[in-house]
């Protein structure tokens, strides 16, 4: 398939890959490529934080132009492996200082002798915390500069799409693997309303959906309703073939290309 240069209709990038699925609330979608710089910078910066009781982990890239808020998947942490690339790469690939926060029961703040699994409601109860926890840690950082974006990952999208809502200096907001949940594995009736009610406040801020087509947490047909609240034609939603965690690398690298464009 053909790649389009976002700001050049008339000049494809050649290459083949998996081809996505396409939907979007303008005219057309678009691919959009970021700035790749290679090897990360040796002047990057990393740093343990603490904003009032909540841990986080921040890449400066020096000189940034603001921040972009990351919200790991469940299970994960800060420190996860696969996040901690990701946030390098994102603060190197876009030039903006990339924090990473310990969702609650997460990383430093589980607590000790949890059993596995869910509680009821734990999402749609932890969602005012997360919210107030990503604006402390906005509010420690106003010396680098305003949150002018968010991206968010499964869980880091169910909290991220609420954040983005009440914060009006979000240009760009991506949600990878994320929609309505549903499934045996959760039990929270009241979240449906929670992620509705946030899509349809997320008019000020440019969205990308990227999901999977055989999610087993995010059905197509939740993808799809979670989408259609958000209002105006901001918002483009895109699908590969394959499982929840199975997000391919080529998803990133348009996460990456539209903060750009959209932050820039």
């Amino acid at each position: 398939c053909e790649y389009w240069d976002y700001r050049n209709r008339a000049r494809p990038i050649s290459g083949r890959r998996r081809r996505p699925y396409r939907r979007s609330g303008s005219v057309s979608w678009l691919a959009i490529s970021g700035r790749q710089r290679g090897a990360y910078p040796a002047t990057m910066r990393e740093e343990r934080i603490d904003n009032d009781g909540v841990p986080a982990k921040l890449y400066d890239p020096g000189d940034p132009s603001g921040l972009l808020l990351l919200g790991h998947g469940g299970e994960h942490s800060k420190d996860s492996e696969r996040y901690v690339r990701l946030c390098r790469r994102y603060a190197d690939q876009t030039g903006l200082a990339v924090v990473c926060i310990d969702a609650v029961d997460h990383g430093e703040r589980k607590p000790k002798g949890v059993s596995a699994g869910l509680p009821p409601r734990w999402h749609s109860s932890a969602t005012e915390q997360m919210t107030a926890d990503w604006q402390k840690t906005i509010e420690a950082l106003t010396s680098i500069g305003p949150a002018v974006a968010y991206i968010g990952f499964s869980m880091g999208m169910i909290f991220g799409a609420p954040t983005v809502a009440v914060m009006a200096n979000i240009k760009a907001a991506v949600f990878v693997v994320g929609g309505i949940p549903t499934g045996p594995w959760i039990n929270d009736p009241p979240l449906r309303a929670t992620l509705l009610d946030a899509a349809s406040r997320l008019e000020h801020s440019q969205v990308l959906m990227l999901n999977m087509t055989q999610d087993q947490y995010f059905r197509t047909e939740d993808t799809h309703l979670f989408f259609d609240a958000i209002p105006g034609q901001r918002k483009r939603l895109m699908f590969w073939e394959g499982d929840h965690d199975g997000w391919p690398d080529e998803a990133i690298h348009h996460s990456v290309g539209f903060i750009n464009v959209h932050t820039g």
